[in-house]
């Protein structure tokens, strides 16, 4: 293996050893290394550590880990000391020490055993200052390790943890920004010149807030294809969990064989996200809700469209610096109505817009730009009343007032709001409504693929539209926006 590039090290925290080396051989081809996670262990297990490293048949780092460091291990700090000393003979290639224990005894029988010592820091409650020179004085002699694991509470702390990747640039360690504000640090491993990124299978015990399982690091993100020279694409958003933009933008990359990765980011602010954007050299980054208006205050250079829209769900980055953005939304949108329902795209068509936000946004302009005067609902009816003197159009709130003026005009009905994606997929925007089946329903939520809103509308017998369709157009523009090159073929990404 490449020793620049990073390790995929799989922490086990199964209560057995057996079912450790199961958990193992269910993703033996995704790594190159464990954490044996022995705090989880059932104390019967405890004596048999010697033998483990023998047949994991990979590099095994040993960790004891404490409570108040995130861990199991509750038998007393003497007995962990001991059981860390007796498993020693068994062959382990790392063994994590914190940095608060002085017992250089135990870091010289690990090295004399063949070893190395990994010392490490965690901090579950913030990102501390001066985290580069904290992390270099970690190691308690020359060789050692230092691992800093902290917990970014929100989008500001993401900053504060990029420059110190900056600043460790070239120096052997493990940093990590634990939980969903910090997965960036996990997925770019190599690119941010970490020794190692931990991991845990689906479905079993994760180790620590954020882990992803190892398939996905390999064959989601192409963490084995990253190097330095690998660019760095985005999509933000608050929530971002459910987005399948890193599916659909990864699997272009892997198709064409070109050295990108593309990854999301929870954000909570956006002036934070573009200081980290612009450290961690992101080429472009898609925006979803909630952020789609709040970006614009932060470009330099916006596309016409911006002005009629009022929002932006790309931004790119200029080659002599400042953010460009532009909309993606309106070409998503109308492809697939170019296609499924050409009839509609007509001044005169009867449509409802349920919804006022960004995305709604698009919706509407688009819908205005060919000719069409579209009913806007929704559940604060100001946003909605706003929205509609924007676009001179109709608006009404989800009463019993709106719903019945949706029967009059429902010819076409969008559904442009988060209602109905996880983890709330049994949500429906408007309960009240009945379909008379000569509805066209396009409901701009993918994720889940059938919401309760178009299920209801099939079941009545409306023709529908996914949202993944819409997904597919626009983020097909943005690839080319990013990239240069078109998309490679549309069955790469559609399931």
């Amino acid at each position: 293996m490449d020793a620049r590039k990073s390790k995929i090290c799989l922490s086990l925290t199964a209560s057995t050893l057996k079912e450790n080396l199961r958990l193992l051989d269910s993703r033996r081809s995704f790594v190159d290394m464990v954490e044996l996670r022995a705090d989880f262990l059932d104390s019967t297990e405890l004596s048999s550590l010697k033998r483990f490293p023998r047949t994991a048949g990979v590099p095994v780092i040993l960790a004891v880990r404490r409570q108040r460091d995130g861990g199991r291990w509750g038998l007393g700090e003497r007995e962990r000391r001991r059981l860390l000393a007796r498993s020693l003979a068994g062959g382990y290639d790392y063994v994590d020490l914190e940095q608060d224990l002085e017992d250089p005894d135990l870091a010289s029988q690990v090295i004399r055993a063949g070893g190395r010592v990994i010392r490490s820091l965690h901090d579950f409650s913030a990102v501390p200052d001066r985290l580069a020179e904290r992390c270099r004085q970690l190691p308690h002699v020359p060789g050692e390790i230092p691992k800093m694991a902290v917990m970014p509470q929100s989008t500001k702390d993401l900053p504060i943890l990029a420059e110190a990747f900056r600043q460790l640039k070239g120096e052997e360690k493990i940093l990590i920004g634990m939980g969903e504000h910090g997965l960036f640090s996990r997925i770019l491993a190599t690119k941010l010149g970490c020794f190692l990124t931990y991991c845990s299978v689906s479905g079993a015990e994760s180790a620590a807030p954020g882990h992803l399982d190892p398939r996905t690091l390999v064959e989601l993100y192409r963490f084995r294809k990253q190097d330095q020279e690998t660019f760095l694409c985005a999509v933000i958003g608050n929530p971002i969990a459910h987005s399948r933009s890193p599916e659909f933008h990864n699997r272009g990359y892997q198709a064409l064989g070109l050295n990108g990765v593309y990854i999301p980011f929870l954000v909570d602010q956006v002036q934070p996200f573009f200081l980290l954007a612009g450290l961690l050299e992101i080429r472009g980054f898609s925006v979803t809700m909630p952020h789609k208006q709040s970006v614009m205050a932060y470009l330099s250079e916006r596309d016409k469209s911006l002005e009629a829209i009022g929002a932006c769900n790309t931004v790119v980055r200029r080659r002599k610096g400042g953010w460009f953005g532009t909309n993606t939304d309106v070409h998503g949108f109308i492809a697939p109505l170019e296609t499924q329902a050409p009839e509609l795209l007509k001044a005169g068509t009867k449509a409802t817009v349920i919804g006022a936000g960004g995305g709604a946004r698009s919706v509407v302009c688009a819908l205005r730009s060919r000719g069409i005067r579209p009913l806007i609902v929704n559940r604060k009816a100001d946003k909605a009343r706003t929205l509609a003197a924007f676009f001179d159009c109709d608006w009404a709130g989800i009463d019993t007032e709106g719903i019945a003026r949706i029967g009059e005009n429902a010819e076409l009905i969008v559904q442009a709001t988060s209602v109905g994606m996880e983890p709330e997929p049994d949500a429906d925007p408007v309960p009240g409504y009945r379909f008379g089946g000569k509805e066209v329903v396009y409901d701009l939520v993918y994720q889940p693929l059938m919401t309760v809103f178009r299920s209801r509308a099939k079941d009545a017998g409306c023709r529908t539209v996914p949202g993944l369709d819409m997904l597919f157009a626009q983020g097909a523009a943005q690839f080319k926006i990013y990239t240069g090159v078109e998309y490679p073929r549309e069955e790469i990404f559609h399931p």
